[in-house]
């Protein structure tokens, strides 16, 4: 059986969202564990808890599969089936694949059509815009940065870009 924690803070619209998405009520504890399906899922959110578990985690929610040293990280999951899908075939503990690029590769990862509703988002939502001239004024791209993955985070929050799609921008 793969060990499952969720990440969670109550505070976070985004994080309890992702959590009605489980099925179940929502702890009272910052440390509890509950039955999904046939999985045991822990649920953490006690925010000193949730550094030591995962001391590089990007914000809430997140999903951790694994122990120790095979422990894998999902960020910003959308929902549960996304989180068992992943769980289903995490990533290797070994990329081959660069998470530094320049600026013109990351922008490339966006097609047209998501880069110009970005820009065009940007002249009207100071958040996007910010977002923006971060990304812009980073010396260079690491896909594994949490301000990045925050920055990509809100890009979905605020429906610029598909959950799936983000998923790929960070990952391919």
């Amino acid at each position: 059986m793969t060990t499952i924690t969720i990440l969670h803070d109550p505070l976070s619209a985004t994080s309890r969202d992702f959590l009605t998405t489980l099925g179940v009520t929502i702890p009272e504890g910052n440390d509890s564990t509950v039955t999904i399906d046939t999985d045991s899922v822990r649920i953490v959110s006690d925010h000193a808890a949730v550094v030591t578990l995962c001391p590089a985690f990007p914000g809430y929610p997140v999903a951790l599969i694994g122990d120790g040293e095979e422990r894998r990280m999902l960020a910003f999951p959308a929902s549960w089936d996304a989180v068992t899908a992943w769980t289903a075939n995490p990533p290797a503990a070994e990329s081959s694949i660069s998470t530094i690029m320049t600026h013109l590769a990351f922008r490339k990862r966006f097609t047209f059509t998501e880069r110009t509703a970005i820009e065009t988002a940007a002249m009207t939502d100071p958040e996007v815009r910010t977002v923006q001239k971060d990304f812009d004024a980073a010396k260079e791209i690491d896909l594994t940065y949490p301000d990045l993955i925050a920055g990509i985070s809100l890009l979905v929050a605020k429906g610029l870009l598909a959950q799936a799609r983000a998923d790929a921008i960070l990952t391919s």
